[in-house]
């Protein structure tokens, strides 16, 4: 096997299969496990793109995502270059030279399944993949920050982060340039007919596992995920599986009490 050190490295998924890909999430999300498990084979779709370099030279290269089928569509698995995807061997080096693995902010069972062999799942809604669909655990470089997903809200500045940092201390990161890299949101759930949909957010300064839920926009009633393992298995399965209506998280949820 070779491994190039400068693009992801799907060259390990390929010699070592499925099997080894999705094991853990076998583990620990049996029903996201299998379905991935029964779908196509894995393949590699290298896409061309012009990469700059300073000289103003710009050399052909290529572009590459990893992914499966479906019931006709196709999931991404993301995964970083050789040494950065935390079973390769050389993983606790990178982490040290990095200093941050947002995938531990998730509990243990969430962070094997989906962020130990692979980075997150995508469904591209177009042809191109990009950053986009994050209806499924999603890669750690595009958890979006607490502001960000704050936007949406009118007035969400004096009321929604002051709101926050008086329920968790020390959320409020130190550096006026990224204040809300602390708490970030992995998980989004569309919502129908208008509804803001599911939000799950995690604290990266604390990183204890607690999942927070923010239901159809509802900040000041945030609640958290009492069984997450269970929650996002049978919520995944919901969404491969393109079953009929929106998933219900409540039930799995619990008042947050800070």
């Amino acid at each position: 096997m070779r491994i190039y050190l400068g693009v992801p490295d799907y060259f390990s998924p390929l010699e070592l299969g499925k099997e080894w890909l999705f094991e853990l999430t076998c583990k620990h999300q049996p029903r996201t496990g299998a379905i991935l498990m029964n779908g196509g084979e894995l393949f590699v779709r290298a896409t061309g793109d012009s990469m700059p370099l300073e000289d103003g030279v710009r050399p052909m290269g290529f572009l590459l995502a990893m992914g499966l089928e479906i019931k006709g569509k196709v999931v991404v698995i993301k995964r970083g270059r050789w040494g950065g995807n935390p079973s390769d061997p050389r993983y606790a080096e990178t982490a040290r030279m990095h200093g941050e693995s947002r995938q531990l902010s998730v509990p243990p069972s969430i962070s094997e399944a989906y962020y130990h062999r692979f980075d997150g799942m995508i469904i591209p809604k177009y042809c191109t993949i990009g950053i986009g669909g994050r209806m499924l655990p999603y890669p750690t470089i595009s958890w979006q920050v607490w502001e960000t997903y704050l936007e949406r809200f009118r007035g969400y500045k004096k009321k929604y982060l002051p709101w926050l940092e008086e329920r968790i201390p020390g959320i409020r990161h130190p550096g006026k340039l990224t204040p809300w890299i602390n708490f970030r949101m992995f998980l989004y759930a569309p919502g129908t007919a208008g509804k803001e949909g599911d939000a799950f957010f995690v604290k990266n300064h604390i990183q204890d596992g607690v999942i927070y839920h923010v239901h159809d926009g509802d900040v000041e009633n945030m609640r958290i995920l009492a069984d997450p393992a269970e929650a996002i298995d049978r919520y995944c399965e919901h969404v491969l599986l393109e079953k009929e209506g929106r998933f219900d998280f409540m039930p799995y949820t619990q008042e947050w009490r800070p």
